[in-house]
């Protein structure tokens, strides 16, 4: 289905834009509540970050779950449920009196957070050719800004609301979202088909299908390098350089400006490359930036600049590659676009976390541990690019097709 009115797609729009934002308040926006959140349950940090670990968890075992059943029964079902359950999880912290209550509704939470994976399905099934490639880098630059602004949002509504003021707001947004998608929201799946069984085998062929993998595994080390500077950053400029955390919010807002230049130039390449250029030009951004880190820090250059100038040029690649590498791989599952989508989220989640659990443990100079993750990342990238372009014959539909 493609939207036939200005308006429907602008509800369409709106309810995407509503689903990215919902995504980055259970995990980034809550951040700076961990303190709050452990004196009120009486338990240490450790516990109160083990919780984001089992969140994940739980929602990236479910999207597995999710994406097929939506490709079955179509996505405006899974939607409405799984985000009645996210509502009901995060209303359930919300009077939560003891850790283990706590952690029950989190999983509950996440359980229902797995329907965020049918943003990418429903733009498959909505938007093609350079339509479709506009609203991924709309969709990839909105993520990007709403996670750099996270911790800002987050102090906000510690100071405001407490430790409960994320979950409040999860519980408005979810709300607001269940009322667009039940009176606005148009079904966009275009087949109801196959028993579970046909699904579990759709998976098989995904992962069997070595374009599928390979353009999912790029796109995915690139949100690695945006995922990793957000985790670490913490350490990086509250840590190690004292800045306040008003100072802090102000370098991660400058992060997100960048993440809204880079989308801009990428929209505007839409009319001028294909996915494969595209693809190149971020993957050539990001090497760049991994090696100007690399030369800033031998020479002792100011640490703040050190990572944030390498960074904004890393987004700006990132910008490009996402949405590029997630047309070509969901291109070619349009029949099943939510395992796709599902199958796609996990990969990148499972590199993301692996990336950054590594930056965090392989020594103390972290800034030099990401600035290696950077170069690590987009020479693997590049491999698999020219290995995938010189020996895998793919479907391989033009961007600029309408």
């Amino acid at each position: 289905m493609t939207p036939t009115t200005t308006n429907q797609s602008d509800r369409l729009l709106l309810l995407l834009s509503l689903l990215i934002l919902l995504s980055a308040i259970p995990l980034d926006v809550m951040l700076p509540s961990f303190p709050a959140l452990a004196d009120h349950f009486h338990t240490g940090t450790g516990d109160i970050a083990l919780s984001i670990s089992i969140f994940s968890i739980g929602f990236s075992i479910a999207q597995l779950f999710v994406g097929p059943l939506s490709d079955r029964f179509g996505r405006k079902k899974l939607l409405m449920i799984g985000i009645i359950f996210a509502l009901a999880g995060a209303t359930g912290c919300i009077f939560s009196h003891n850790y283990g209550a706590f952690i029950a509704y989190r999983i509950i939470q996440s359980a229902g957070c797995a329907s965020f994976v049918l943003a990418q399905a429903i733009v498959q099934d909505a938007y093609k050719g350079t339509e479709g490639m506009r609203t991924r880098i709309f969709t990839t630059t909105l993520s990007g800004i709403f996670i750099a602004c996270s911790p800002l949002l987050g102090s906000i509504l510690q100071s405001t609301l407490g430790w409960q003021g994320s979950f409040i707001l999860f519980a408005i947004i979810s709300l607001i979202i269940i009322f667009q998608v039940y009176c606005q929201f148009e079904e966009t799946s275009k087949t109801h088909r196959g028993s579970m069984r046909f699904y579990g085998s759709a998976y098989l062929r995904i992962l069997r299908t070595r374009s599928f993998l390979i353009y999912s595994v790029i796109g995915a080390l690139a949100f690695s390098c945006h995922l990793a500077f957000i985790i670490v950053s913490p350490a990086i400029f509250i840590v190690g350089l004292k800045m306040s955390n008003y100072e802090y919010s102000i370098v991660l807002m400058a992060y997100g400006v960048a993440y809204l230049v880079g989308g801009a130039l990428a929209s505007y390449a839409t009319n001028k490359m294909e996915t494969q250029g595209q693809t190149k030009l971020g993957l050539l951004l990001m090497t760049t930036s991994g090696f100007l880190m690399m030369t800033m820090s031998h020479y002792q250059a100011n640490a703040s600049l050190t990572v944030l100038l390498p960074m904004l040029i890393c987004t700006a690649g990132t910008v490009f590659v996402r949405p590029a590498t997630a047309t070509e791989a969901m291109n070619l599952f349009d029949e099943i676009a939510g395992t796709a989508a599902a199958a796609g989220s996990t990969i990148r989640f499972c590199a993301a976390g692996s990336i950054s659990a590594l930056i965090s443990v392989a020594g103390n100079n972290t800034i030099l541990n990401l600035c290696w993750a950077i170069i690590a990342s987009s020479f693997a990238s590049v491999f698999l690019f020219t290995y995938l372009r010189t020996t895998c014959v793919t479907r391989n539909p033009k961007a600029k097709s309408s």
